[in-house]
């Protein structure tokens, strides 16, 4: 069901890669491609057929999908609102007992918008365009599907065709492709998805005009980063790969809810010194419980009197314009908010501050607009 009263899911792989700033082997293929980031190689048979594709001139950084069942004048209204788009069709298929969702789509235009190394194996495009099945590396585990071999697709009518290609599709919660004719044929009609690239704008404006132009019909996801994002807390692939990334959605009052895959492996509860059981990103706690320990051993206990939040998903001031508060990861606390408001020196002891220092926090008291309450995680260390 399509959500319509949903507002844009952001991909946020930048706090991973920049905030936090598989194949066959035996597969035969025509391409050499790249390894896309965060996945496997895609692969291909070699022996697609069928009519050549045009040459993949230049990637396009898609930034913006809409989905729903949109009307024609409402995927036209959209499409015209970026530079380049392109629609296709959605919905879901039964293979074996599993409903895995597929997207349908015409390889000689769809192919610009995927992801790095997909793009550019044209065997993978081929296999679609002679009415093939892409799948991705995951579905393809779970669903142990074989490259080469028939699978069967039950729509809202049934097909079986031959698994020409795994990739990474580069559309959310989307793990197979085929071609425009074979999704005709599986009835895979009803469901309209486009795709949109901002150019050199910023993502988030087009999102706001593509909700507009959809209607009530349809669902509109950010799927690059806002350009107000803050790009560089922590740094370096060891945070990178300790963070992970996450999806999330965001509402009008600032909050947002992050993927809950993402919140089930990372955010936990646990007992601190000082402040009792409280909520944050587990990777946080060593660092975060060693800090309040000294605290307490240096007779300082004294000058941390409340706690205000640390996993706390929302917005840097519940404004989207000023980028994702570090809360939202559970790497940022508040402490003695009422007497260290934002914009004040604060009341903040600093020998308080020397020992969260110390164990790799940044203090919001040395911001040029202080906020003297916050500090938050800016270097993970390996031991004490």
């Amino acid at each position: 069901m399509i959500r319509t009263s949903a507002l844009p899911r952001v991909v946020a792989g930048v706090l991973a890669a920049a905030l936090l700033a598989g194949c066959s082997a035996q597969a035969k293929t025509k391409d050499s491609a790249a390894t896309p980031r965060g996945g496997p190689a895609p692969t291909a048979l070699g022996d697609a057929g069928g009519a050549p594709l045009p040459a993949l001139h230049a990637r396009l950084r898609p930034d913006v999908i809409v989905t729903g069942p949109l009307t024609g004048r409402e995927v036209r209204a959209v499409a015209s609102l970026a530079p380049t788009a392109v629609a296709f069709s959605t919905g879901t298929v039964r293979v074996g007992r599993a409903l895995v969702r597929v997207a349908s789509v015409d390889p000689a235009t769809f192919r610009r918008f995927a992801p790095a190394g997909t793009a550019e194996a044209t065997a993978l495009w081929q296999a679609l365009a002679a009415g093939q099945l892409v799948a991705s590396h995951e579905a393809a585990d779970r669903l142990r599907l074989v490259l080469g071999r028939e699978v069967t697709l039950r729509g809202t009518r049934t097909a079986t065709v031959r698994l020409g290609g795994l990739a990474t599709t580069g559309i959310p919660g989307t793990d197979l492709l085929v071609s425009t004719a074979t999704g005709i044929g599986l009835g895979v009609t009803r469901g309209t998805a486009i795709l949109l690239t901002a150019g050199k704008s910023d993502p988030t404006a087009l999102a706001a005009k593509a909700r507009r132009a959809a209607g009530s019909h349809g669902d509109v996801d950010l799927l690059s980063a806002p350009a107000s994002n803050p790009l560089a807390f922590l740094t370096g692939g060891r945070a990178a790969k300790a963070f992970g990334a996450f999806s999330y959605r965001y509402y009008p009052d600032g909050t947002i809810e992050p993927d809950a895959r993402w919140v089930r492996q990372n955010i936990t509860s646990e007992r601190v010194p000082l402040l009792g059981t409280i909520t944050c990103h587990r990777l946080m706690f060593p660092q975060l419980r060693s800090a309040l320990h000294d605290v307490v051993e240096a007779g300082l206990s004294a000058k941390v009197r409340t706690f205000s939040g640390c996993y706390v998903p929302r917005f840097i001031e519940r404004d989207p314009s000023h980028g994702v508060s570090l809360h939202t990861w559970g790497i940022a606390i508040d402490l003695d908010a009422p007497s260290n408001a934002r914009g004040t020196r604060g009341s903040m002891d600093p020998r308080v501050v020397a020992i969260f220092k110390r164990w790799g926090f940044r203090w919001g008291g040395d911001w040029s607009w202080t906020d003297p309450m916050h500090f938050e995680l800016g270097a993970l260390l390996s031991s004490r």
